[in-house]
């Protein structure tokens, strides 16, 4: 029986391969994310939006993708919105760039951090992906495979097309035989709306301050702690002069 699936997806893959070939091109995604608001005080958790909506753009060909904030679409900017610019910034600082070759197996992060960028460097991020054999999906006309991968970090479920048969996919994603059209766990909701087959341009980002993957997630630890403890400083009794 396992033969029997195995066999039937590897006929599925060929067949759809064979319908289409496009191997570079620019799709348009929505991107939703949960904020995180772990440490957070009860009052700071209910004045804050619980999600972030962005337009993502993701130009690729086999080798190389660019996944970024659409730049093409103009949002529309609430006059009513009230929200601290900390609310704000959080909304911004939960999108990055990401650049992926596959071949030489490097991913670049651009990302902002208390108002600064860095351009952070690392191997590209190796999912073990499963593909369930009897699961399908139709994302803008294109037939998509069921895909998941599960480990103390993650718990993904993607969908991808044979039908543009490169290893790429938004945010940090791929490695699949074929394009991701949409992303779903626990705090990220990502699905294609919008697919245009032809040739483009990557550029590599080069903007912000050059890191490793470790050294950027120890600075960002060593600043969240400085600012919580600075806050706990403000909190203590007797820091200020002639109050009790």
């Amino acid at each position: 029986m396992r033969n029997f699936f195995l066999g039937s997806i590897l006929f599925l893959v060929l067949q759809i391969s064979l319908i289409a070939q496009i191997n570079s091109g620019t799709v348009v995604f929505t991107q939703v994310s949960n904020f995180n608001t772990e440490g957070m005080s009860p009052q700071m958790v209910a004045n804050m939006p619980k999600t972030a909506e962005n337009s993502m753009q993701l130009t690729f060909n086999k080798t190389e993708s660019l996944y970024q904030k659409n730049p093409n679409f103009k949002e529309e900017v609430d006059p009513n919105d009230n929200r601290s610019r900390f609310f704000k910034r959080m909304r911004e600082n939960v999108v990055s760039t990401y650049f992926k070759n596959r071949d030489k197996k490097i991913q670049l992060e651009q990302a902002t951090f208390m108002g600064k960028d860095f351009l952070v460097s690392s191997e590209l991020t190796d999912f073990k992906w499963k593909i369930s054999a009897g699961e399908q999906k139709n994302i803008l006309g294109y037939t998509c495979m069921k895909a998941y991968y599960k480990d103390s970090l993650h718990n993904l479920v993607v969908f991808f097309t044979p039908q543009i048969p490169v290893s790429q996919g938004p945010d940090i994603y791929g490695g699949l035989p074929g394009l991701i059209l949409e992303v779903q766990s626990a705090n990220l909701h990502i699905l294609a709306n919008e697919i245009k087959p032809g040739d483009v341009v990557i550029k590599e980002p080069s903007k912000g301050s050059k890191m490793t993957k470790p050294e950027y997630e120890k600075m960002k630890l060593d600043k969240i702690n400085e600012q919580t403890e600075m806050r706990s400083r403000q909190l203590r009794p007797g820091m200020y002069p002639g109050r009790h």
